[in-house]
Parts: structure tokens; sequence; C-alpha cells
């Protein structure tokens, strides 16, 4: 092989590591199983951890989902008709790869109320979510494998007046919980159409040469 045909080859190897390009992809897990009324069943969902034979894992995305539902009784024992207000729901904690988030799901509905006038309202379904990200190479450790991790859940619900005068209430609200795992992650560099373009062009030229030489030699 010629000193010209290898310095062709060599430059088109180095166009083609050049123009390559590393994907980065996502892999969506499906969504976990809810726990009902996590309040009084506090658990654990489950995840398959990420795969590296896909690529190399650069973050990591969980999304925790809270649905509140529940009733408020209210009964004004004012003299007069009044204004009253109920504050309700539930902090639900997950706690992941050592950290933790918290979906904090609440509502205030508001009454107005003839004096001894009472009300047992139904709360719409309320659904939040809040996400907790890793990013740092130590913190993605505990999320590749060929097993799985799990994620705690537990929830602390309450209830307060937070405007109106003598009043008697209640609340009965639970929340559900899931959640969602998204892997993002890169792939080994790929080159592009127009860098295998450029190696064909190179490796024509490289063989044209050749043939070129070969004809002299022969005439």
């Amino acid at each position: 092989m010629s000193k010209m045909t290898k310095t062709l080859i060599a430059a088109a190897a180095l166009m083609v590591s050049m123009g390559a390009q590393a994907a980065t992809l996502q892999q969506t897990l499906p969504q976990s199983v809810t726990i009902y009324d996590v309040e009084n069943n506090p658990g654990s969902l489950n995840f398959a951890q990420f795969d590296s034979h896909l690529g190399k894992l650069t973050s990591v995305t969980f999304e925790l989902f809270s649905t509140l539902n529940g009733s408020i009784k209210l009964t004004n024992n004012d003299l007069g008709s009044g204004w009253f207000s109920v504050k309700t729901g539930a902090d639900m904690t997950a706690t992941v790869g050592g950290k933790t988030v918290v979906a904090e799901n609440w509502v205030t509905p508001g009454y107005l109320l003839a004096a001894g006038g009472s009300v047992n309202d139904a709360l719409p379904t309320q659904l939040i979510s809040k996400v907790l990200s890793f990013s740092q190479p130590a913190d993605l450790l505990a999320f590749i494998g060929t097993g799985s991790y799990s994620a705690a859940l537990s929830a602390i619900s309450d209830q307060s007046l937070a405007a109106g005068g003598n009043a008697k209430y209640g609340t009965d609200v639970t929340v559900d919980g899931y959640a969602q795992v998204t892997y993002t992650y890169t792939t080994a560099p790929v080159p592009e159409p127009e860098t295998y373009a450029m190696l064909l062009a190179g490796l024509g030229l490289v063989g044209a040469a050749s043939a070129k030489r070969k004809a002299k030699k022969a005439a």
C-alpha cells in the first residue's frame, strides 16, 4: 500500500470519527401500580433498573403523582350568616435513590352559610405531581443494573378552619399515589450520512489513484 493510499484512508477514518454524533434517547418505564389511601396503607413502588447495555445513563426523572379525594362537613354555629372556609388535604412523601420528594395536595373550599346552616360537600378529585431528578454519577449508580429498586410512599393528612367564626367541621380525605420513571441516556457515537458519503468519495479516489498507477506500470 502506497504512502498516498495510507494517507487517504487515514483522512477518511478521521472524517468518520469527527462526524460521529452520540444519540440521546429516553426510556419511560410503565406507570407503577397505584397505592390507594397511602396514609393508612403506606408501601413501596418497584421499578426495573436501567440496562447499561443500552448506553450510558445521564439522568433519571422520578415523577410522583398524588390523587386527592374526600368530603367536608361544616356547620355554622354563629347567630348570623357568614363565610367559612376549610383547608384540607395531605402531604405525600416518596423516598427513592436516597432522596425525598413531597407532593403537597391541598384544597381550601369556601361556603356561605346561614345561621345554623350546614353543608356536606364531596371534594372534586385533584391530581398533582412533583418531580425528583438525578444527574450526578454517584446518584445514578442506584438505578443501574439488572434488578429493581423501590420508592417508599407515606402520607399525612390534616384539616383546619381557614376562614369563619364559630363552626363545627370535619373532613374525610384520602390520597392515592403512583409514580413514573424516565431514563435519559446516550448511545455510542453514530456517523451521520454526510460522513459516510465523504468516506465513500475518499475510498473512490483511492481506487482511482491505484488504478491509474497500475495502468502506467502496464504501459
